[in-house]
């Protein structure tokens, strides 16, 4: 055990506080080396990378006191730890999707001024992108704002500069660097025009007030929810729709749609643009007012009869987790078994899916698990149970085990839109863009074919929707 090991917690709870950031969400050991650096360059005088001289637990403690007192010192060991990651069209799906809704809401309200937040906005690529987006699509600058937040001074130092290079520029066509860039040596230095239509400023998400500014019609927060605590991702999410104008689209990252999900949000409905925008009063009231499951003997022999249709003589049941393990350590490979040619009557106290997703709703994912579990080993393979499985997983971050569920839903229903869409999303965190694309694809005919349909829904399709339906647009 290194000398840092004894402080470390109390340097996480700080951070905690101070950003809402988790500590463990940065790798191992980060905030453990950015201390320690800190104090060789606060205490020690040295570099912050020479490790020749030991470092004693007493440094640690008055380095400790000099954090508690000291603003400059805390804001240096957040930029310690701050490491920017971005690049100009970022997931260029939401760029696309802001110019066309851009567009629509300038198209209704011919006199509106745009107002864009992007939070936070690191070294500005993506603030600048947000802009270059615009104006190339023929909105001019007195068209819209763009506010740029982020909680480290030096990368706004280096956003309001517009000098970047060669990383920045990232797998698109660069067209649009001939058009607002000029070469400046090894790098490119962006137009004036584009630089003042952006606002920086050094801030925390959790330094906006709700009314202390216009709302705004986007927001982009993408890829910083991920780092958060629980209680931060639900501070933050309820700071953002604070702020976010009537009818107005919130941008996060493809990891990130999980968690919205656990607000008043609804999916946009764009493909890979990960866009939400606030839930209507029906919307919300349709999420929580879910109908328990009938159980007769007639509803649960209707079941079996179109699950053995789709699965043939057998079935695919998940089984229970044990009591006191991890969502990684539950899973088991699924075990097949024939079914019995007629389902006994259920008692009307058995757990049914539309209690899981009522707790799913509640955030009461332990439960929630629990009930759609056990849905599956009574009822047998259930698209709408696997799905929620999916969705839990994915809240939790729990990546390979949402993607796995999410599978299991298509295979009981290929055009299923919101497994095919959320795989998607798994599949380009992980690098698979053609996988992604094709996902995509396939969920685009699937809302076609689902608009063109004049069928009026049947009472069990009404009550399977449940947890992920109401948030549909």
């Amino acid at each position: 055990m290194n000398a840092a090991n004894a402080f470390v917690p109390r340097f996480e709870a700080w951070l905690l506080r101070e950003t809402g950031i988790d500590a463990s969400s940065l790798g191992i050991n980060a905030l453990e080396r950015a201390v320690l650096e800190r104090v060789r360059v606060t205490r020690l005088g040295l570099s912050a990378h020479d490790t020749s001289v030991a470092i004693d637990p007493a440094e640690i403690e008055a380095y400790w006191q000099q954090l508690s007192v000291s603003r400059d010192e805390r804001q240096a060991l957040i930029e310690a730890l701050v490491v920017p990651e971005t690049w100009f069209y970022r997931d260029r799906e939401a760029y696309v999707a802001l110019a066309r809704l851009a567009n629509e809401r300038l198209v209704r309200d011919p006199m509106h001024v745009l107002r864009v937040l992007s939070l936070p906005c690191s070294t500005g690529e993506e603030p600048y992108t947000i802009a270059m987006t615009l104006l190339d699509d023929g909105i001019g600058e007195n068209r819209f704002t763009v506010d740029a937040f982020d909680i480290s001074a030096r990368v706004i130092e280096h956003a309001r500069a517009g000098l970047y290079g060669r990383n920045s520029f990232r797998g698109h066509p660069l067209a649009f660097r001939d058009r607002h860039f000029t070469a400046v040596s090894d790098s490119w230095q962006l137009s004036e025009r584009v630089r003042e239509t952006v606002r920086f400023s050094h801030a925390n998400l959790f330094d906006l007030q709700a009314g202390a500014q216009a709302p705004y019609d986007f927001i982009f927060c993408r890829n910083v929810l991920i780092y958060f605590d629980r209680e931060a991702q639900d501070r933050a999410i309820r700071v953002l729709d604070a702020n976010l104008a009537s009818g107005g689209t919130i941008f996060v990252g493809p990891a990130e749609t999980g968690l919205m999900m656990r607000h008043a949000m609804t999916s946009a409905r764009i493909p890979l643009a990960f866009a939400f925008r606030r839930s209507t009063p029906e919307e919300t009231h349709a999420a929580r007012a879910v109908k328990p499951l009938a159980l007769s003997a007639a509803n649960v022999t209707a079941q079996a009869a179109r699950a053995t249709v789709l699965t043939s003589a057998t079935r695919v049941a998940a089984k229970p987790p044990p009591a006191n393990r991890g969502l990684s350590a539950q899973r088991t490979q699924p075990a097949v078994r024939t079914m019995p040619p007629a389902p006994t009557p259920l008692p009307a106290t058995e757990p049914s899916l539309a209690a899981a997703r009522r707790h799913a709703d509640a955030g009461e994912f332990d439960e929630a698990e629990r009930l759609a579990h056990q849905h599956a080993i009574v009822h047998g393979p259930n698209v709408d149970a696997f799905y929620l499985l999916g969705l839990i997983a994915d809240a939790r971050g729990r990546g390979a085990d949402a993607a796995d569920f999410y599978r299991k839903a298509l295979y009981l229903d290929p055009v299923h839109y919101e497994a095919l869409t959320h795989l998607a999303a798994l599949l380009d965190i992980g690098g698979d863009r053609v996988g992604a694309q094709n996902l995509m694809q396939r969920a685009q005919r699937s809302a076609a074919r689902s608009t063109q349909s004049t069928q009026a829904p049947t009472d069990d399709a009404q009550r399977s929707r449940g947890f992920h339906a109401a948030r549909r647009s």
